[in-house]
């Protein structure tokens, strides 16, 4: 696959980055965190989140041509499963476009480092962490993962949620029969 240039950035288009969110784990993150005014999901992929976001919405898919390293316009809200052998890149592109930010990732790439950490307190901070297994959500290693809600002002101190399996499962059925 050939590369994208980002700044004096070069991303090779990892085919590890393309993990799809199961529908169910997406309506439960959409549900748990409710945005409200315009917003993107920068990584379509197979539509969990995009098909299941209120609107206004809009989407970026490199593989379908709209690249999110080219999306200039601001929104209330990104909302997606994004890659992760870019992430740090991704994350500073996605500051600065919105200020409400939730990505469902390896809860360790939010940590991984004091530099990260440093951009996102700069940025603002974390508002909401939802814990999931790697295994529900369809990665393909053992990693603890999360849905986190970064947001530019802190007015709120923030919560740590814990879902085992069958209590998604329940709040599954409940999204679905809507």
């Amino acid at each position: 696959m050939q590369g994208r240039l980002f700044g004096a950035i070069e991303f090779n288009n990892n085919p590890n980055d393309r993990v799809y969110t199961p529908v169910d784990i997406a309506r439960y993150i959409i549900k748990l965190f409710d945005p409200k005014g315009m917003i993107l999901d920068p990584c379509r992929g197979g539509g969990s989140f995009y098909d299941n976001l209120p609107s206004p919405k809009d989407w970026c898919e490199i593989d379908e041509g709209k690249d999110f390293y080219d999306y200039t316009s601001k929104v209330d809200w990104i909302i997606s499963n994004p890659p992760y052998s870019h992430f740090d890149e991704w994350l500073d592109h996605s500051f600065a476009l919105s200020d409400n930010v939730v990505y469902l990732v390896p809860i360790a790439k939010v940590w991984k480092s004091w530099g990260t950490m440093m951009v996102i307190k700069k940025y603002g901070g974390i508002k909401k962490v939802l814990f999931i297994p790697a295994s529900r959500c369809g990665f393909p290693f053992g990693f603890p993962c999360g849905a986190v809600h970064l947001v530019r002002v802190i007015r709120v101190r923030w919560k740590l949620y814990m879902r085992q399996n069958s209590v998604l499962k329940e709040e599954k059925e409940e999204c679905d029969r809507k």
